[in-house]
Formats: structure tokens, sequence, C-alpha cells
């Protein structure tokens, strides 16, 4: 271990700039000029930008309205001159308002007369059009239009005012900005550039591991204050690195013995883990086993309907041919109606007989499916509501006495190519969580069975009750292993985890339950048409090995 902060090299990069004005990019002189422009300049130029705006929005209006008023003015000091045809009196009037550098033009015509009465016309600059605004009046005597008086005038001589004095004002700020700038930097340079300056190199003495060099800085303003936790933090550094070499001496002895006992207790937790997934593995092997004997024991209670049907029908008929055999070893005559009823109850025994074995192949055929499905769970095409059919078959003898009824509402022509055994162990475990558990205590119940298809090659299969349903709590943990509600009574908590890991890891879906208490619990199962291919020796959770 090194006894110490090793020195390093001394940086070879040119001393920064003193210059008073210096204003390179990554100085804080630079940003504070930038910060200066940007704050009084923008803000300025707004305002001015919007003082000249509103000036000439203000002047346009003023203009408006002075011309209103003059060529009102006009036409009633002119009528008179007019109606008694005296351009030479007109004149004066005329002088007195056009001495004004804002009026343009003013016209008085006649009716009868193409030419003008009283004209007066000053030059304009083409680009000050925008600002002229003109007006025509009638000039009336005793009620009567005797000429019409046109007059223009401009809002460009106020506005060229204006600008004059925005231009002052510019050339003011100009020269305050600038004393201002200076005096800030001088100010910067003075009480803080020069103390961060001292303060930099110190710290790069620090960082370069030349602790033994003591921070001496003066003041006692914030930068001082900032020298002095740097020289407190070195002395901290010092003492630091003098306890690191002390520790140094046996961090090795220590360090061995810390790894033997993790290397102990990882041995440990290696072995209690890998009993827990034999025994997890065990547990799933018993629960996948006892699934497959209800199964048994269902199919066996249905065989035993159309069976004990058959065998009564063939005994009715053994002792009907029975006395027939007696008839005719005593040569009893035999009559026709006789016969006929012998082969009508023959026929119709052979009828019955017919639909109870066919009822009993339909249900081994079924049995054998589902069995050899689950059993050896291979990966076959198929039609998904054949197989929810085939299922259904199996289940209901444990619905057969409750009252709980299962419906179906299944779409046709749903072709897979999946596991049908993991796919009907799913739907086995979720119908019979939902009789054990949804319905448990209730009077009444329904489960809809639902498959339809879904966009990109996917299908949806729901089991949906209207039993007690669950609480968020309940929600959240009824896929973990070993969590059930029927701790004590039986309750593996493998069911839902087995359906969980089948659904994900073997026919590559999604599971989601979706429940509230008291309204029944959803259990939506997305699955793609195509199940993912499964690696080499790889089995289906709760397979049989």
């Amino acid at each position: 271990m090194p006894e110490g902060p090793q020195p390093k090299p001394e940086s070879d990069s040119p001393p920064p700039h003193r210059h008073l004005l210096g204003l390179r990019r990554d100085s804080l002189r630079f940003a504070v000029v930038l910060a200066l422009l940007l704050g009084l300049l923008l803000p300025t130029t707004g305002v001015l930008l919007y003082d000249g705006q509103k000036t000439r929005a203000t002047a346009m209006e003023d203009l408006r309205r002075e011309l209103a008023r003059t060529t009102e003015v006009m036409s009633l000091s002119l009528a008179e001159p007019v109606w008694q045809v005296s351009p030479d009196l007109a004149e004066p009037m005329l002088k007195a308002q056009v001495d004004d550098p804002r009026f343009v033009t003013v016209r008085v015509m006649e009716p009868a007369s193409p030419q003008p009465f009283l004209s007066f016309e000053r030059p304009q600059d083409p680009a000050d059009a925008a600002l002229t605004l003109s007006q025509t009046r009638p000039i009336l005597r005793d009620g009567r239009e005797i000429a019409q008086l046109t007059v223009s005038m401009s809002a460009a001589p106020l506005l060229q005012a204006k600008q004059a004095e925005i231009l002052r004002t510019v050339w003011r700020s100009a020269l305050t900005l600038t004393l201002s700038l200076v005096l800030m930097l001088w100010v910067l340079q003075r009480y803080v550039l020069r103390p961060m300056t001292d303060l930099t190199r110190a710290a790069e003495a620090l960082a370069a591991g030349r602790l033994e060099q003591p921070l001496q800085l003066g003041g006692a303003d914030e930068i001082a204050r900032v020298g002095l936790a740097m020289e407190r933090m070195r002395l901290a550094l010092l003492s630091a690195f003098e306890a690191l070499r002390q520790h140094n001496l046996n961090l090795e002895g220590t360090v061995a013995q810390r790894t033997a006992e993790l290397t102990a207790s990882n041995e440990e937790l290696s072995a209690a883990l890998q009993t827990l997934r034999k025994a997890q593995s065990e547990l799933v092997e018993s629960e996948k086993l006892a699934s497959l004997g209800r199964l048994v024991a269902g199919v066996a209670h249905e065989l035993n309907t159309p069976l004990g049907n058959a065998l009564t029908v063939v005994s009715a008929l053994e002792d009907r041919y029975r006395q027939l055999e007696t008839s005719l070893a005593a040569n009893l005559p035999l009559r026709r109606s006789t016969l006929e009823e012998l082969v009508r109850d023959t026929r119709h025994g052979q009828d019955i007989l017919q639909r109870n074995v066919q009822k009993a192949a339909d249900l081994v055929r079924d049995f054998k499916q589902v069995a050899i499905d689950q059993t050896s769970d291979l990966r076959r095409d198929f039609d998904l509501a054949q197989v929810v059919e085939d299922v259904l078959v199996m289940v209901e003898p444990s619905f057969k006495h409750t009252p709980y009824v299962i419906e179906t509402e299944l779409d046709r022509g749903l072709s897979m190519n999946s596991y049908p055994g993991s796919l009907g162990q799913v739907l086995t475990n979720l119908l019979m969580n939902a009789l054990l558990h949804g319905f448990e205590g209730l009077p009444q119940g329904h489960v809809r069975v639902h498959c339809a298809a879904l966009p990109d090659g996917e299908v949806e299969l729901s089991v949906t009750d209207d039993g007690r349903g669950m609480d968020e709590n309940v929600r959240r943990r009824i896929f973990d292993p070993f969590f059930t509600t029927k701790l004590g009574t039986g309750g593996s908590g493998l069911g839902m985890h087995i359906v969980h890991s089948i659904v994900t890891n073997v026919l590559g879906g999604q599971i989601e339950v979706r429940s509230t208490p008291g309204q029944g619990t959803q259990m939506l199962v997305r699955l793609p048409r195509e199940a993912p291919q499964r690696k080499t020796g790889e089995t289906a959770p709760g397979g049989l090995s």
C-alpha cells in the first residue's frame, strides 16, 4: 500500500491573464460583462422598440384627431371666402395653418370648376406615405355645399423629433453602461478575481498532493472563509492518510478472515438454496399429481353413469332372452306380438347401449388426450376452443353437485402451435381456484370462460367469476410461491405460481389479475398463437419428469 499521496507533476498550462479588461470566454470577467450586456442592453432595446411602436401609434392617433379638428375649423373659416370667390381672402387663413410642418396638402375644389379654388402642397418623402392621413370635408353655406376641402397631414415631423430624442437616450445609456462596466470590472478584479486566483493555486497544490504546504489567504470575506475551510480539509487529509497507513498494516489479515467467513456463508446459502429448490420441485410434482388425481376421480365419476345405464340395459335384455329360452324349452306357443315386443325392446336397448357406450368412449378419448398432453407436454397444432372444451369435460364433474355453473363463450377456428397440456393445466388450475376460493360460502355463482383472437398473432383466454373477489394485498401476492389463503386447510400455495410460470416461461404469454372485493375476479391470459421454442432438456414448470 502507498505511504501517502503521490505528488502530481506541475501543470505546464500558461498562467491566467491578469489584465483588467481580459475577456477570455472561460473567465469570470467574460461572464460578468455578458451578464451586464444582456441585463442592460436587452431590456433597454426592448423598451426602446416598444417605446418607438407606442410613439408611432400615439402620433398617428393624435394626428387623426388633429386632422379632424383642423378640417372642421378650416371648412367653417373658408366658407365666406369661397362664397365671395375671393382667394386673396382665404390665403392668410391657409398660411396660418400650413406653417405647421405636419401639413402636406390643402386643396379646395368648387363643384363647377376643374381648377382648385385654393391649393397648397409640400414636398414629401415617399417613405413617409404610411404616416400621412387625408380627410375630405364639404364647405357649407346656408346648408348648401359650395366646395370640397381636402387636407393631408403627416406624423413624420413628430416622429423624427421622437427618434432624435431616442437616439440621445441610447447614447446616454451606452455611456452609463460603459462606465458601470469599467467600475464593476475593477471591483471584481480587486476583491474577487485576485483572491480567487490565489485560492485556485492553493487548491491545485492540494490536488497535486502537496499537503505539507499550508494555505495562507488573508482577509475575512467569503473567499477567505473558503480558504480557511480548505486549510482544515488539508489537515483532515493529513490525519486521514496517517490513519490509513495504520489501517493498512492489518488490512490484509482482516480481508482474508472476512473472505473465509463469506465463503463459508456462501456455501451454506448455496446448500440451503438447493434444498429449497428441491423441496419446491417436489411440491410442484405433488401439486401436478394431485391435479391429475382429481381429473381421474372426475372422469371415473362421469364414466359411472353411462356404464351403469349400459349394464342395466344388458341385464334387462338378458332377462327377456331368458324368458324366451324358457318358453322355447317348454315347447310353449309363441305369439307374434310377443316376438314383436321382444324385437322392439331389443332395438330400444341397443339404442340406449350405443348412446351410453359412445358417451363413455368420448369421455375416455378426451381423458386420454388430456392425460397425454399433461404428462408428455408435447408441442402440436390444435384448436384453442377444442382444447378448452376437452378440459371442461374433465373439470365439470367437480362443479356437477355444486350450485356453481360454468359458461363458455369460445371463438372457433383459433389455431395454435403450442403446448396444449400446459394450457390445459393452466385452465384447470384457474377453474379449480375459482371453485375453491372464489365461491367459498356463496349460495350460487357463475364462471365464464372466454377465448378470442387479438391483433399481432395473439389470442386471449379469460376466466371470470362473480364470486367473493380479493383485496389488493392478496391480488399482488397471488402468484408468489407458497402463498395461500387456506394455510393449514390443504392449500399448498403453488397452484397460481404454477399457472404464472407456465404462462410466462412455457407458453410465452402474460397473465393479469383483475379483482375487487365482493365483485368477482377475472384472470386474463394473453398468449401468442405460436409458442416460443423451448430449450433442449427444458421441461414445463410442474411437468412430470
